[in-house]
């Protein structure tokens, strides 16, 4: 249903256009494809027990570089890489992993 809700596990395919920033009521798996170019995407406010994976969903050498919302990066998964987070309230923090070989 969202991020804040993952149990739900809702899903969100996506070709980014540019930057983007999520919000607790978006999709808890983002397969986000960059575009043809390196991408941005924000993470809500710090809020415990919030869960998001960002995969990103194409072959290519384009990072999907993951900030949190004062700006620090907590991720930056290429080409078929996914990120898993997850927040205590303090941090996000999580394994990236390659999805696909």
């Amino acid at each position: 249903m969202s991020i804040g809700a993952p149990q739900y596990r809702d899903s969100n395919t996506e070709t980014l256009g540019d930057d983007k920033t999520l919000v607790i009521n978006d999709a808890y798996k983002q397969f986000l494809d960059p575009g043809g170019s390196g991408r941005t995407v924000t993470l809500p406010a710090l809020a415990d027990g919030l869960e998001v994976v960002i995969i990103n969903n194409q072959s290519g050498a384009e990072v999907i570089t993951i900030d949190d919302a004062a700006g620090n990066t907590v991720g930056s998964p290429t080409g078929l890489e996914a990120k898993i987070l997850f927040c205590d309230g303090s941090t996000w923090q999580g394994p990236e992993t390659t999805i696909h070989s």
